[in-house]
């Protein structure tokens, strides 16, 4: 998708000299001679207050969705400001019209302006997440959870918002506009990105008073008449937005949730902020050390080390956007009540944690990191220790335990027992059995051509561009080798629910057995019939929607044969 979407500047006032590119004086002899299109008015001067403004959304002629914007009016108790709400909606290629409000993507929000059009706050929101802006002085301040990212905002910088139409006309209609060249500073609302606008406005010669074509340097056509957009092309996208005449929309969107961690009401343990050296160059890596009552350097114990399964949760096991309970704190927690020193951390970018590239081999040198942080603690007996991983999580466990780590146990939670590339096309096949019988063999192909980009590093979609070096190493990756190369005295845990969409309940847990029993060695195998990939329970068929469900909990049953087994394999 493309940004369009441009956001009211600075009413009438005059762009600063270091954004318009000339001086005061050189912008007044323009304006003399140049023929003026539109005398710009204050924002709340645009419209009446509950005035809508709604466009359509064309690609190649088919109506792919709809963007509304609506003034609500002053905003009480304020002096001069004026408070608009908007509405975007996004359709998937060829939905059909019934089908289209169910099926249609959806992001709402808001903005606050002041009399002269500068921002004051807004925000903007989607079933995923919500991002908060806000003007502080010379700034604007930018949060969504716990991230929070500023950049320079100075009277006369426009704003824009991805798709909203309504911005753009804001921006144009609450700026004097001139024929000739235009140009100025703008940040993006979305992307949080500043770059500069410029457009070229043209009056054709049977145009009627305060119409013109802008062509703007986002290569949009615009046809404005009279304070209002009433077209834009973009030939490149083949997009066409014409102003419409729909009705406000009725649809909202909560807030997301805000996930916390609390320690569980019985918790027997304490809690021990960490960091986790590294090498010069790495990120900051941060977590924390749950210590069962009555260890201490006295009384070393036994210990476990948990590692995650997508390098995209915090230390508690939360994610997102949209934020999601995976539920590793629950794991965690239990076997720090069992009687265990447990070490978790935040992933790269995830909570304290700086960040840094996000590869396999990346994750897996963190996961050294925090291997070594665990055994030297006071607490630790470092005889005594094992590493629980979840998911690809277990590979970097048994890595770790071919390293000469001497680890007593490792339990691989649902982890994959194929190489990466069969798991990949494991989930194809279940996403492309539920098209039309007629796109199946494209899609089949398509994806066949995405692995082998993925292999080679070359031509790949734009979308897997930031997962492609995690990828490609993960591509490399033998579960068989992993296996062979662990020392005899390590016990092993496999565990595996049925209702797991991510791995394969069935093919996946049979070849680690497999991988085991050639390489002589034996382990402990527990299925859990109406588990999860999550460990949580599912009644029907496990989706990642399921995933956002509240109220989840990793199941009670599993985490207490998890913590007996670990008992017994560490002393």
């Amino acid at each position: 998708m493309f940004a369009l979407a441009l956001a009211p500047a600075a009413g009438c006032l005059k762009v600063p000299d270091t954004d318009a590119g000339s001086t005061p004086e050189e912008q007044t002899t323009t304006r003399e001679t140049a023929r003026e299109v539109w005398p710009g008015k204050p924002p709340g001067a645009l419209y009446v207050p509950g005035e809508v403004r709604s466009f359509d959304i064309y690609r190649e002629g088919k109506l792919v969705g709809r963007s509304h914007g609506r003034y609500e009016g002053p905003v009480e108790g304020a002096k001069d400001q004026h408070r608009f709400s908007t509405r975007v909606e996004l359709f998937p290629p060829d939905t059909p019209p019934e089908q289209r409000d169910a099926q249609a993507s959806r992001v709402l929000g808001e903005i606050v302006v002041d009399g002269r059009g500068d921002l004051v706050r807004g925000f903007e929101r989607s079933a995923a997440a919500e991002l908060e802006y806000r003007r502080e002085g010379d700034a604007l301040v930018f949060t969504s959870g716990r991230v929070r990212e500023e950049l320079t905002y100075r009277d006369g910088t426009a704003y824009m918002s991805f798709w909203t139409f309504l911005h753009e006309e804001l921006m144009l209609g609450s700026r004097a506009l001139t024929e000739g060249e235009l140009s100025w500073r703008q940040v993006s609302l979305s992307r949080v990105t500043p770059n500069e606008w410029a457009a070229s406005v043209q009056l054709p010669e049977d145009a009627a008073p305060g119409a013109a074509i802008l062509r703007t340097n986002l290569g949009e056509r615009v046809e404005w008449r009279g304070g209002r957009i009433h077209r834009i092309e973009i030939d490149a996208e083949r997009v066409e937005i014409k102003e419409a005449g729909a009705a406000w929309p009725e649809w909202t969107i909560d807030a997301p949730i805000e996930l916390r961690y609390t320690p569980p009401a019985d918790a027997r343990f304490t809690i021990r902020p960490v960091e986790l050296p590294g090498r010069p160059g790495e990120p900051k890596l941060f977590g924390e050390l749950l210590v069962p009552e009555g260890r201490s350097a006295a009384r070393p114990g036994p210990a476990a080390l948990f590692l995650s399964s997508n390098g995209r949760q915090d230390r508690y096991g939360f994610a997102g956007p949209p934020p999601v309970d995976l539920g590793s704190h629950e794991l965690t927690d239990a076997l720090a009540n069992a009687g265990f020193v447990v070490l978790r951390f935040d992933e790269r970018g995830q909570g304290e944690s700086e960040d840094g590239e996000l590869t396999y081999l990346a994750q897996l040198e963190d996961a050294r990191r925090a291997l070594r942080t665990l055994l030297v603690q006071d607490e630790v007996d470092p005889d005594e220790v094992g590493v629980i991983g979840h998911g690809d999580g277990g590979w970097r466990a048994l890595a770790l335990a071919r390293e000469g780590r001497k680890l007593k146990a490792l339990a691989l939670l649902s982890s994959p027992g194929r190489p990466y590339e069969e798991i990949l096309r494991h989930q194809a096949t279940g996403m492309i059995d539920r098209l039309p019988p007629e796109m199946r063999e494209q899609a089949s192909e398509e994806h066949d051509r995405v692995i082998q980009a993925l292999k080679t590093g070359r031509a790949v979609p734009p979308g897997l561009l930031e997962q492609a070096s995690w990828i490609r190493e993960a591509l490399r990756v033998r579960p068989d080798e992993l296996i062979a190369a662990i020392e005899p005295g390590c016990a092993l845990w496999i565990s595996q629910g049925d209702k797991d969409f991510e791995v394969d309940p069935q093919t996946d847990p049979a070849a680690l057995l497999r991988h085991i029993r050639r390489s002589r060695k034996k382990a402990t195998f527990k299925r859990y019939p109406s588990l999860d990939h999550l460990y949580m329970h599912e009644d029907e068929r496990s989706t990642p929607e399921r995933y956002l469900v509240p109220g989840r909990h990793v199941d009670a049953q599993f985490l207490e044969e998890l913590a007996a087994w670990l008992k017994g394999a560490l002393r």
